[in-house]
């Protein structure tokens, strides 16, 4: 049994070790398998109509018959090629794909009968015709279901194995043709394709049976440039495939003319029938053997070596090198051995270059596309403009009657020349498509166009009765023709609708047009919105020529909204004017602190400094809306006063993000102050408070002082740093930086990674990290390139649709270091853990990991790990050591979490920082988020204690917070009804998280209850300052609210 055991390991182990070396995934293997076999059997037919007709053309004057059968051939292939994209557009994929294989069967039967009773030049160019028919409806079938199946990380990778099934196949084709002497023979092979093609039939029908082949119809996706009217008739719209049509039909003209000159030189060297069909089968056998190895074991390591744009141009510069190196030998070489030599060599390595590597990266460049127009695109390349090119070099070898060693050679190195230029310009496009994949899927409001008569409907419907087209016309007109929305002002300020009428007021207050000022004093008297009272107010005192006695009864108005609306409007036109300063001071004095609060909030609006003593008096209020009110007015009005108490109390608890807020729009004036806090101060959130003000001045040295804090060891702090810099342009002077962040990132990602592999107690928390350390590699690769590219990138890797994953990969993989690529690739892809660290370790050599990952994280602390992961390592020592480590970590870090500290600052709090965590872990609204993402939210929770009967809060007070039950129970209640019950680890009051409203039940503990409270307030503090929470909760609300509508759509359902 331990014998069998050794030996289904060692099986598995080398089979494992197979499918690494050819890219395979395990969960991949089926499919591969299938499709490798699909492939062979589809070669083994083609390969011998392709014998059957060169044994019999060979026989028959091959100088003219050859170009006389690839005009033909060309000519009937683009016939058939239309019936195919005819058929595309009108039948499913699945059914396409087996009718192909039908007709491929079908054709094969008609090259037997041509074989059998034509024995003319014209049946052998008929059979030849054939081959090339079979030959493109196998090749449609067979990557038109490829291309639906994977997608484009997938196609680079395995193209170039399932496309290696038709090597081995067509190397026994052509060992098979060196024993073909007569037509018997010939019809034998085609009976054996005729049974060839009937397996693969079979094998298509397996595959459909286990995989979604079909290409969903839909609307082709908006290029971010209008194609010109021949790319969008042509070509589906699509420059990418303009671009390879034109490749493909250069190069498969090359192709013919070389595979031409080969067969001409073996006749001309070998005279005798046989030994010719023996000499070219010899030479397609090892052309197809090398070929079937270099795809299997070379193609994908050249690929990811060399990128897509290398391997691409790989084709036309060996045919390029090969024909000047001719152009040399005619002139010293006059030989028909070594010229038969060379002509062999080159049709060897073009052909390889040309199977193992050209073909699958070129089938790959069609990934990025939407499946219909990457099918259409593929038809159109391989149904039309290849046969095209193989027809034009028929036409010239007719023609010209040369061959490449007698002259015609400038010809194809031109040919060539304009297949580098066209494929160079395939590529740009390919990155284009796959920019346009990951990226914006809607227009912007200044791409929409609209036609004269549609803007003439517009004004038409704003007599509508319904207001949401009133609404609609007054959006388009404000935006695109101000002056004829002006001639209808007077009509909608007195619309019966509200919203009329405010998105009205709105579109006044930002045009130079005349207003109508008697609708505008109608609706600051006598409108019933607040709101709308305020805003006519304010569009009548700004006006120039407003007189003081019309403006009178506004500002002196006893209702605060028109004397609000009036005093901001009169300021604006004149900060000075003495008798609205006078009135806004009585409003800031007034003992209502909702008064204060407008008048607060019109000098910040209005930025008016010389009431900056009246701001600062203000910031001493007992009421908290004022103090914040007066803070926000700081932020606005210039005074060095003001600006020193809002650098003091920048990490205060209560006001810390209302001052925040304040310095980000005081702008560039707080900058010094802020460097020397910056320079003076290793507090971790005073640092990241200031990145986020820097993010919000976009200034030079705001960008270099957030450069600074890029380059703190605390990765809080590097963290909140790049996030600012998304808010700036690239700078090449900083790439040197940027590249050095970028390395300490990966070599980082590759510790943690060996860590979680060696260490499996710590794996889901080092997955936290590592999900960490993805966000901060995107942030450092917007520095070092094209910021939109990478923000689509960075969204496209965590999309749930593969298609949108593997499209953001590609774009990486042709923009970033490979080594930053294998990287990201390894973080977001789902592989095994020890092939994630393999991968990692051959691009960024062997780790020596010689300090275990455990005493790494008690080194680095909260300055590289979470809270959590740091308690998580202490909480395996034994009691004695962790006290010592918890110990040490206080003394080498300024602050700790309340988590890591041996002795807790909160005396009277009775639940840890630990219990905490896990009794959100187990709520229901928290059981998908990370204990790393918890142990943030513990510190900004509060204990309460209520006994039973109390109310934790009534039906209609204001909901600031949410609630977390430790111990007890309380009911939900509305009146005497009980709605609901909860205990131990339940939750209420959670959408006082997002939004302040009333209360729309009561709360009362039916025991003794001890709750933990997390408020509005202090959750926004938090969710500012770590997008990780943010990301997290609004996830975990999401998946809440998804669960709950799927519940009521199930129950309303009729049974």
């Amino acid at each position: 049994m331990l014998v069998g055991a050794d030996s289904v390991s060692q099986s598995t182990s080398s089979t494992q070790r197979w499918y690494r070396v050819l890219g395979i995934r395990p969960e991949e293997s089926r499919t591969v398998g299938l499709f490798f076999i699909h492939n062979f059997l589809l070669g083994i037919g083609t390969i011998l109509i392709y014998v059957a007709a060169n044994a019999i053309l060979l026989e028959n004057n091959p100088e003219t018959s050859l170009p006389v059968a690839y005009i033909a051939s060309a000519i009937a292939m683009i016939a058939v090629g239309k019936v195919y994209a005819y058929y595309e557009h009108h039948l499913v994929l699945r059914s396409l794909a087996v009718r192909v294989l039908m007709a491929a069967v079908v054709m094969t039967v008609v090259v037997g009968i041509l074989v059998v009773f034509g024995h003319s030049v014209a049946a052998a160019v008929a059979i030849m015709t054939g081959y090339r028919l079979i030959y493109l409806l196998t090749n449609l079938e067979f990557w038109g279901v490829s291309a639906v199946v994977f997608d484009t990380r997938q196609s680079k990778r395995l193209f170039g194995v399932i496309s290696s099934g038709d090597m081995p196949a067509k190397a026994i084709g052509a060992i098979l043709a060196a024993l073909v002497h007569a037509h018997a023979d010939v019809l034998r092979l085609l009976m054996v394709a005729f049974g060839a093609f009937l397996a693969a039939l079979y094998i298509l029908q397996l595959t459909i049976q286990s995989h979604d082949v079909h290409a969903p119809q839909g609307a082709d996706r908006v290029a971010r440039r209008e194609p010109s009217r021949l790319v969008g008739k042509r070509f589906g719209g699509s420059e990418l495939i303009f671009y390879m049509c034109l490749s493909l039909a250069v190069l498969a003209a090359v192709a013919t003319e070389i595979e031409y000159n080969f067969f001409i030189n073996v006749k001309h060297r070998f005279h005798d029938q046989t030994d010719v069909i023996r000499y070219v089968s010899y030479v397609l056998a090892l052309t197809y053997g090398v070929a079937m190895l270099a795809k299997l074991l070379l193609s994908r390591q050249v690929l990811d070596k060399f990128g897509v744009q290398r391997s691409l141009l790989m084709l036309p510069w060996v045919a390029l090198t090969g024909l000047i190196i001719l152009t040399v030998m005619r002139y010293f070489v006059t030989s028909e051995t070594v010229l038969l030599v060379y002509f062999c060599g080159l049709y060897l390595v073009f052909e390889v270059v040309r199977r193992a590597l050209f073909d699958p990266v070129f089938l790959v460049l069609f990934q990025p596309l939407l499946p219909p127009q990457r099918l259409k695109g593929h038809t159109l390349a391989k149904g039309l403009y290849e046969p095209i090119g193989l027809g034009f070099a028929g036409l010239l070898i007719f023609l010209l009657h040369t061959t490449l060693a007698s002259g015609s050679t400038p010809v194809w190195i031109l040919l060539l020349v304009g297949a580098v230029w066209l494929l160079r310009h395939t590529y740009k496009r390919y990155l284009h498509e796959l920019n346009d994949a990951i990226g914006r899927r809607f227009l912007e409001r200044d791409q929409l166009a609209m036609p004269a008569v549609a803007q003439a409907s517009l004004v038409t419907q704003l007599q509508s009765t319904r207001p949401d087209d009133v609404l609609t016309a007054i959006s388009w007109l404000d935006a695109h023709n101000p002056a004829e929305l002006a001639q209808q002002l007077p009509a909608l300020l007195t619309h019966t609708n509200v919203n009329v009428r405010r998105r009205t007021l709105g579109a006044i207050a930002h045009t130079d047009q005349k207003v109508p000022v008697q609708q505008l004093t109608h609706i600051a008297l006598t409108d019933e919105e607040p709101t709308l009272r305020q805003q006519a107010a304010y569009l009548l005192g700004r006006r120039i020529n407003a007189t003081t006695v019309e403006l009178a009864p506004l500002i002196h108005h006893t209702d605060i909204a028109i004397q609000q609306g009036a005093i901001k409007g009169v300021l604006e036109l004149n900060p000075h004017d003495a008798t609205a300063q006078a009135i806004l001071t009585q409003l800031a004095n007034d003992k209502d602190p909702a008064r204060q609060q407008i008048a607060l909030s019109l000098i910040a609006t209005l930025h008016l400094n010389d009431l900056a003593p009246l701001v600062n008096e203000r910031l001493t209020s007992v009421y908290p809306d004022v103090k914040k009110a007066a803070i926000a007015a700081a932020g606005q009005v210039t005074s060095a006063g003001l600006t020193t108490y809002l650098l003091q109390n920048l990490t205060n608890k209560a006001l810390g993000r209302a001052v925040t807020q304040a310095l980000k729009t005081r702008g560039a004036e707080t900058i010094p102050a802020l460097k020397s806090v910056q320079h003076a101060t290793k507090d971790r959130l005073t640092l990241e408070r200031i990145a986020s003000v820097y993010g919000a001045i976009n200034t030079p040295e705001s960008r270099h002082l957030l450069n600074e804090l890029a380059q703190q060891p605390d990765l809080v702090v590097r963290s909140a740093a790049l996030r600012a810099l998304r808010r700036f342009p690239n700078e090449p002077d900083d790439d040197a930086l940027f590249r050095t962040i970028l390395h300490e990132e990966v070599l980082l990602a590759q510790r943690l990674l060996h860590g979680s592999l060696t260490d499996a107690d710590l794996t889901d928390t080092l997955d936290y990290e590592l999900s960490m350390l993805v966000q901060r590699l995107f942030d450092v690769l917007m520095q070092l390139y094209d910021s939109e590219t990478i923000a689509g990138a960075r969204l496209g890797v965590g999309h749930p649709a593969r298609e949108r994953r593997a499209n953001a990969l590609e774009m990486l993989d042709n923009l970033i270091p490979r080594a930053t690529y294998q990287t990201l690739q390894v973080l977001v892809d789902d592989l095994p853990r020890l092939e994630k660290n393999r991968i990692l370790d051959v691009e960024l050599g062997s780790f020596d990991g010689a300090e275990p990952i455990r005493t790494f994280i008690l080194h680095k602390g909260e300055t590289v790990f979470s809270a959590w992961t740091v308690d998580v390592v202490l909480r395996s020592l034994p009691a004695d050591n962790a006290l010592l480590a918890r110990q040490a970590l206080e003394s080498r870090f300024a602050s700790l979490s309340p988590l890591l500290m041996a002795h807790t600052t909160h005396s009277i709090d009775q639940i840890s920082a630990y219990d905490r965590v896990l009794l959100l872990a187990q709520t229901s609204l928290f059981a998908q988020t990370p204990e790393n993402v918890l142990a943030s939210i513990t510190p900004i929770m509060k204990e309460e204690a209520h006994p039973a009967g109390e109310s934790i809060f009534h039906k209609g007070d204001l909901g600031t917070g949410m609630y977390v039950i430790y111990t007890g129970e309380i009911a939900i209640l509305d009146g005497e009804t009980e709605l609901a019950r909860f205990g131990r680890g339940d939750f209420f009051g959670e959408l006082a998280l997002l939004d302040t409203e009333a209360r729309s039940a009561t709360a009362e503990a039916i025991t003794d209850v001890r709750l933990l409270r997390i408020d509005q307030d202090d959750f926004y503090d938090l969710m500012e300052e770590r997008s990780e929470v943010l990301r997290s909760i609004v996830k975990s609300l999401s998946g809440r609210i998804r669960r709950q509508n799927e519940l009521l759509t199930n129950r309303s359902s009729p049974q």
